[in-house]
């Protein structure tokens, strides 16, 4: 290459013209159509990053050359027009999906499609009746009053909202925020009449540059304002603009994004249902099964990417599919393809359409044998029944199992709703260690972290040893250390500096428990909360366990569906339950009365028939009280000789301000207490369970330095897992499970 000459690949010219992006999309509307019409689509385009380019059709014949039952608007797309405002709206918005304008899940799309709906029917309809008909009065005073009573509703809403639908501007906003411009400019109702919900709302949305196409509509939106009816005419002093003061914007409306698919996701493609058939699609998955018909010229295929439970049908020809020899020969279950082919309907059961496949490509085959051949019969996971211990054994391929990908799925449905949940609250995600020389709960079963064990071939270990104990001076840490059995003590430091913030990390126990409730390695949740009682605690408690429950009934349809035909029938109706019923309130010495009671009338039975004041309750007395009550139950004030040092004394001297929440078939899956803020009262705790105050010093510290009310709790996540799943086996809810004897993977 010759000095000072820059040498332009094809691929790179091929990356250049890629940056550039697509020709704009023509939007073709009709002669004198409503503003607000166009209006929300260009604003739309906008927020998504989409180019448009409006066009003016000459007359009502030239619209109608392009779509015959087109109305008002007109979108030109490679796969032809698309008509109506709203249809051409959210096809503008899907073609970001990044921007979530459409809504962010299941719920808040069904939201959107919810106000867009509203925006037509209670607002659109009006203001085009009152201009139609300007000169009837009656028509016009019947849109008025139909417009005041639709910002009513608005108003409601916006109460405990900021946007329609979701957490930020969605094309429900946009829709109806064009729409009331619309009634605004037409008289039907007068900006200072907008409750102060649906002004607020209304300005919000008009501070989005994207709305600017709205002239106007922000400064008559302000002069509503107490403080705006009356702006001066003298104009400020001119600021100066430093990066700190300017509007905060949405990281999402900030850059052009340039990831994108070069395949479509099973979900989004079955979801589009009947509306998909025609279209020209590339998926990419694995296949479930694959058999062969009409003596090998034909093959249908089941294949899955993992985005939802549902498979598609994929059916290929000898005469009409590229690669199909590949395809016949890849192994069957378990390799990997990549489709493209047409969208048909399907004349199948229980499918709605499928692939009629043009070209497919073998990603990767499936082999056995001792030689890897491909095709040999040796890929573990077939499509017959499975038992949980046969998928835990393949727990590198679980998640291709239908249960063991559902799992996953509702995993991070319920992460997801966890960081949400907490975060809309003004909550602060800390990250707390995973290594330290705490014993948050005073029992000893940690895992020790050490660099002083010998090489595997030293046959001589020489610990240091010093009055007959291993000097830990010599570690790595300069002293013992350990995993983490929980972030709480860690948490607190930033709650009382920061006020509110939650923990949210893997957590360790050396107990030597066998059973389908424990694990060695788990993950916790561990809000704090300044300022707040035992009360502000369950109150907490039960609005997260009610939104995780929430979020995975919206979320999580398909996949809640699958469990509940898995064993576990009726889990929909009692995470229902959970989500509509109040909490009951219980407290510890009367649960002990009532399960006493039980025993001696001979409706309860136990293994543990030792039911005593100052017992720690086993999970059979915990999930009885469920059954006993038909829903969770929060026991408050437990024996101090059975709670950690940390909790708070009660005025008795014998209880402290703890609580724990049980739930149907699970029993204790969160446990929390009010702090103790007393330094004195902590140091005799942490004596009386034998922890040297010195150890947690910093701990004490923070009582000493300007100490307030606080409290919080814990959720070991697998086992909200095990309460939305019905799974049984908290080592079926993780990936990989570690537990005594068991580390593989």
């Amino acid at each position: 290459m010759v000095a000072g000459t820059v040498h332009t690949t094809p691929l790179t010219l091929k990356s250049q013209a890629a940056r550039r992006g697509p020709a704009p999309l023509e939007l073709v509307a009709a002669p004198g159509a409503p503003a607000h019409k166009t209006q929300k689509i260009r604003i739309v385009a906008s927020l998504a990053h989409v180019e448009l380019k409006l066009i003016s059709a000459k007359d009502e014949p030239a619209l109608k050359a392009l779509c015959p039952h087109a109305a008002t608007v007109v979108l030109k797309t490679k796969n032809g027009p698309v008509t109506r405002s709203d249809a051409v709206l959210k096809y503008v918005a899907g073609l970001n999906p990044a921007t979530e304008l459409c809504g962010a899940d299941g719920f808040c799309r069904g939201r959107v499609d919810q106000w867009l709906e509203f925006g037509t029917h209670e607002l659109e309809v009006a203001v085009v009746a009152a201009q139609v008909h300007a000169k009837s009065k009656d028509v016009v005073q019947r849109a008025a009053t139909d417009v005041l009573n639709a910002c009513v509703t608005l108003d409601a809403s916006l109460q405990k909202t900021t946007y329609l639908a979701g957490d930020r501007v969605s094309c429900a906003d946009v829709s109806v925020v064009c729409v009331l411009r619309a009634a605004l400019k037409a008289g039907l109702v007068k900006t200072k009449e907008l409750k102060p919900s649906l002004l607020r709302w209304y300005l919000t949305c008009l501070h989005t540059p994207a709305f600017d196409v709205l002239e106007g509509a922000k400064q008559d939106a302000l002069q509503a304002l107490p403080q705006g009816r009356a702006p001066s005419k003298a104009k400020p002093t001119p600021k100066k603009t430093t990066a700190s003061s300017k509007q905060p914007k949405d990281p999402r409306t900030m850059f052009q994004p340039t990831f994108a698919r070069s395949r479509e996701r099973l979900k989004e493609l079955l979801n589009r249902g009947a509306s998909a058939i025609g279209s020209t699609v590339v998926v990419a998955g694995w296949v479930r099964t694959l058999r062969e018909a009409m003596k090998g010229a034909t093959l249908f295929v089941e294949l899955n990417d993992g985005s939802c439970l549902a498979s598609i049908q994929v059916v290929c020809g000898n005469d009409s599919t590229t690669g199909f020899a590949e395809a016949r020969a890849c192994g069957g279950a378990g390799a990997s393809l990549r489709v493209e082919g047409e969208v048909v309907e399907s004349p199948g059961k229980g499918q709605t359409v499928e692939i009629r496949c043009k070209a497919i490509t073998v990603l990767g085959c499936t082999r056995g044998g001792p030689n890897r051949t491909v095709g040999a019969q040796t890929y573990p996971l077939a499509k017959k029944y499975h038992t949980a211990e046969h998928l835990r054994t393949h727990a590198h391929l679980r998640p291709r199992s239908r249960i063991g990908s559902a799992v996953v799925r509702l995993r991070n449905a319920l992460a997801f709703a966890t960081h949400e949940f907490f975060q809309q609250r003004g909550f602060l995600y800390v990250h707390t260690p995973l290594i330290t020389a705490a014993d948050c709960e005073g029992a000893g079963e940690q895992f020790t972290v050490t660099t002083l064990l010998p090489p595997e071939h030293d046959k001589a270990p020489k610990l240091p040893i010093v009055d007959g104990k291993v000097d830990y001076s010599k570690d790595f840490f300069g002293r013992q250390a350990s995993l983490t059995v929980s972030g709480q003590l860690n948490v607190e430091t930033h709650a009382v500096s920061l006020a509110d913030c939650y923990t949210f990390g893997p957590t360790f126990r050396a107990e030597n428990s066998n059973t389908s409730r424990h694990l060695a390695e788990f993950w916790m949740i561990e809000p704090e909360v300044s300022f707040a009682t035992l009360e502000d605690d369950m109150a907490l408690a039960e609005d997260y366990l009610k939104y995780c429950v929430a979020a995975a009934l919206c979320r999580c349809a398909d996949d809640l569906e699958f469990f509940e035909g898995n064993k576990c029938g009726g889990l929909r109706d009692r995470l229902q339950a959970i989500v509509d019923t109040p909490f009951k309130r219980l407290e510890y010495t009367e649960a002990v009365e009532v399960l006493i009671k039980e025993m001696e009338s001979g409706r309860a039975t136990f293994e543990n028939t030792k039911v005593t004041w100052g017992i720690d309750l086993d999970s059979e007395h915990e999930k009885y009280l469920t059954e006993l009550y038909k829903g969770p139950v929060i026991l408050i004030n437990y024996p101090k000789d059975i709670k950690s040092f940390y909790m708070k004394l009660n005025a008795d001297g014998k209880t402290v301000a703890a609580m724990d929440i049980l739930v149907p078939r699970i029993g204790e899956i969160i446990g929390g207490s009010a702090r103790e803020d007393n330094l004195e009262i902590l140091e005799a705790r942490a004596k009386s369970v034998g922890l040297n105050p010195e150890d947690i010093k910093w701990y004490g510290e923070l009582r000493q330095y300007g100490s307030v009310p606080h409290a919080g709790f814990g959720l070991g996540f697998e086992r909200l897992v095990m309460l939305c799943s019905g799974v049984e086996n908290i080592r079926d809810v993780i990936p990989f499970p570690r537990t005594p004897g068991n580390c593989r993977f």
